[in-house]
């Protein structure tokens, strides 16, 4: 049975909330006991751009420089500014329908002075397409802007890996890079050996199960199914 939703504040910004709801859960592949109500994080624009900023903190860190001496007010610069800077990025690949939340992570990073190779230096966000067995498409306009590209993944949810690590197969066989894999909450922390730069874990949810439907406690203690779910939303069930 469904319980009432629960609300966790991001470590780093407590204006961004994660919202959950604990019950018996069925998606594609897996049956988790918690509904992750990503709704409003991506397609709300206060909370996307919250979303893109904590994002964007994992690849530009700030520091403070102490000006006082010089009698001038303190000043934020990023560590890119003062020659710090990481692989550049050059394409923000959006799943799970952050297109959002990627267009303002390159405003974000773009801000930050983080570099990019492009033409411009202005950065690609791209959705996109994939075929019935879940592997990524990528059409011949969007090659361009991933060979030789350095590339951050965006996704709302790492929850197995398994379509991640699909996409970053299909990356490096079109001649890109992957720079990082951003997502707004993670199971795991890493996917083929690139570490999951997740802005909530399974740590800030009590008890968070996920499994196979053979394994699943809930089902094996034969509670019914509340609701189907995905990144998108949630169908509920009736009695």
């Amino acid at each position: 049975m469904m319980q009432e939703q629960i609300k966790i504040p991001c470590k780093s910004n407590a204006d961004l909330v994660l919202k959950a709801i604990p019950g018996h859960f069925s998606s594609d592949r897996f049956h988790i006991n918690y509904y992750i109500d990503m709704t409003f994080l991506k397609m709300r624009q206060k909370e996307a751009k919250l979303v893109a900023q904590v994002m964007a903190e994992q690849y530009v860190r700030k520091v403070k420089l102490d000006t006082n001496i010089m009698g001038l007010e303190p000043s934020w610069k990023s560590m890119s500014e003062l020659g710090a800077t990481k692989t550049p990025i050059d394409t923000i690949i959006c799943m799970d329908g952050c297109e959002v939340i990627g267009a303002y992570l390159a405003e974000e990073l773009s801000i930050g002075g983080f570099p990019s190779n492009n033409k411009h230096n202005s950065f690609y966000v791209i959705t996109p397409e994939f075929d019935k067995s879940g592997q990524m498409v990528v059409n011949k306009n969007i090659k361009p802007m991933i060979y030789g590209k350095n590339v951050l993944i965006v996704l709302a949810t790492a929850m197995s890996g398994g379509t991640i690590s699909k996409a970053i197969r299909t990356i490096l066989a079109y001649g890109g890079k992957v720079t990082g894999l951003s997502v707004i909450f993670a199971n795991i922390d890493k996917v083929d050996e690139y570490p999951v730069n997740a802005i909530f874990t399974k740590n800030d949810l009590p008890n968070f199960k996920l499994s196979s439907p053979d394994m699943c406690e809930d089902c094996k203690a034969k509670k019914p199914l509340d609701a189907i779910v995905n990144s998108y939303g949630l169908q509920i069930l009736e009695d």
